[in-house]
């Protein structure tokens, strides 16, 4: 039965065609002024002088010949556009206006299922909000932080929170792929490399893990990141100065330290394997244990030189540009320590023998990383 007014209601495919109307409406200012006006300023402010479509039009053109096998770059210094880059750039120029609005709604889901736990389409949703958002390194380091310290301890087992830090540094050297000029990036990588896999709670699991994946120190893998971060700050000047600038620069100096610390310990334990063997009568076994002790001692002495010379030409750099006393008490305090073990290792090296290593054992200490 229809009501008195019923016949006043316009009909249903009027009012769909009205909201129609107004949503390509909306689009219509919304798109080109994002477009024209918004987001060439913005491009502009980071660098970038091309507008999104050119950026869509030379990616479909360079992504081919990457995925061939060259390389090519936009400009000079500039990320490499890949094959795999087109759905983001596809996607930015489709959502237009609406953007913002569905990576805010991407941001709310993707912290509400981390509390709840939710981990099946995490990486998904952390993919689009740094693809929609690239040109901002602080999104790729705040949701590498979560990759690499919040969601991992959500886990009991060792490796499957390694299988979540290292999704971390992939996920940051994508990030550092489309931001090569990044130096908060590349401090972030670093700081996962030493903090979270050199020096937390499970690190001689993570520790084990690295070298084996990788063949090398996680403290050497941290210091060339770290070592990027301090190069590319001099060239672009992103960190600014003072005390967020030295600390970051002073943490390339730490991790060489650490990894010589790390090899102190190695040669400290191979050591006592040669002093463990001889007192079992395995003096043969003894012997080729002091032999590999004395090639890591070499080793070990020439790490700590190298730690030493990082933190006085640091020492001298910030001397120059007058950093408060306390900032630069802490270039020296440390600068002093790896001089200092230089000249105790350079000592033991010239006093050490097969014979009398039992005795100078004893008054050997394994250091510890802290």
């Amino acid at each position: 039965m229809s009501g008195p007014d019923s016949g006043n209601r316009p009909p249903w495919h009027r009012t769909l065609l009205l909201g129609l109307a107004v949503v390509v409406g909306l689009m219509a200012v919304v798109h080109p002024l994002r477009r024209w006006v918004v987001e060439p300023r913005r491009q502009a402010l980071l660098g970038h002088l091309e507008t999104p479509g050119r950026r869509l039009a030379l990616a479909s053109q360079f992504g081919f010949a990457t995925a061939a096998g060259v390389s090519i770059r936009l400009a000079p210094g500039r990320p490499v556009s890949e094959l795999s880059d087109l759905p983001a750039q596809a996607m930015t120029l489709i959502l237009g206006g609406f953007r913002g609005p569905y990576v805010m709604w991407l941001w709310v889901r993707v912290e509400d299922e981390k509390h709840k736990k939710i981990h099946f389409d995490l990486i998904d949703r952390y993919t689009k909000i740094a693809m929609l958002q690239s040109d901002y390194p602080q999104v790729w380091t705040f949701l590498g932080w979560n990759l690499a310290w919040n969601l991992p301890v959500q886990w009991q087992s060792l490796e499957r929170r390694y299988q979540w830090i290292r999704r971390a540094t992939e996920f940051l050297g994508e990030g550092f792929r489309k931001n090569p000029h990044s130096a908060q990036i590349a401090a972030g990588m670093g700081r996962i490399y030493s903090e979270k896999l050199g020096r937390s709670q499970e690190a001689e699991y993570y520790r084990r893990r690295v070298r084996e994946e990788f063949g090398r120190s996680v403290f050497l893998i941290a210091y060339e990141w770290y070592d990027l971060t301090r190069q590319l700050n001099e060239r672009y000047d992103s960190l600014g100065r003072g005390l967020g600038k030295s600390v970051q620069y002073r943490q390339a100096c730490h991790n060489l330290s650490f990894y010589a610390r790390e090899l102190t310990q190695e040669m400290y334990d191979t050591f006592a394997d040669s002093v463990k063997a001889r007192t079992e009568g395995r003096d043969a076994d003894a012997r080729k244990a002091y032999e590999a002790g004395v090639t890591q001692l070499d080793e070990t002495i020439k790490a700590w030189k190298w730690a030493w010379r990082d933190w006085r030409d640091e020492t001298v750099r910030f001397e120059k540009e007058g950093i408060m006393a306390l900032q630069l008490g802490v270039f020296r305090k440390f600068g002093d320590q790896a001089a200092d073990m230089v000249r105790q290792l350079e000592t033991l090296r010239g006093s050490l023998t097969y014979d009398n290593l039992p005795e100078t054992f004893e008054k050997m200490t394994r250091p510890e990383i802290q």
